[in-house]
């Protein structure tokens, strides 16, 4: 069952749900927004850049992450999907994880390539994603984040970058 915004926000009031920075104006019909951080990383150069006025080209590639750590209880799982805004302007976004598992905790990671013939303009705090909530029918034990809750390192990505390209 997908959590109403009523629902979602009774949560994160209670700490159930943890989303920080936390914006309640975020918080839609069945979803809250989520936005760009303020770097990404080029995995063809290992470079991280900063998203002040940047530029994405055509056929670039980079993975960044969002602003908002998300923490889940045993008992929720969430799902995030792309704004469409972002496919409308050519730009491809996917996420490392689509589902997050009941007790994820971190910053979720995502590939952006530009499709379009122009230079698309990204910044820090553009809403890139949200993020939805299920009812798991049993609380879940053991996730933790594979990245530690750690800002975009090229060395704790390495092995995934030809996984995450062959998505786009």
């Amino acid at each position: 069952m997908v959590l109403s915004g009523k629902t979602i926000k009774k949560l994160i009031k209670e700490g159930k749900v943890k989303i920080n920075p936390y914006e309640p104006g975020a918080v839609g019909a069945v979803a809250v927004d989520l936005h760009l951080d303020e770097t990404a990383l080029n995995p063809d150069n290992g470079k991280e850049v900063s998203l002040q006025d940047f530029h994405l080209s055509l056929d670039e590639f980079y993975l960044a992450q969002t602003l908002e750590f998300v923490e889940l209880p045993p008992n929720l799982l969430a799902r995030i999907v792309p704004r469409s805004s972002l496919a409308r302007l050519g730009v491809l976004a996917t996420f490392d994880a689509d589902i997050l598992p009941p007790n994820y905790a971190g910053k979720p990671i995502l590939t952006l390539k530009n499709l379009s013939k122009k230079p698309v303009l990204l910044k820090p705090g553009l809403a890139v994603a949200q993020i939805m909530f299920e009812q798991v029918d049993k609380p879940v034990e053991g996730y933790k984040s594979r990245y530690d809750h750690k800002k975009i390192e090229q060395s704790k990505l390495c092995e995934d970058i030809d996984k995450m390209k062959e998505k786009v």
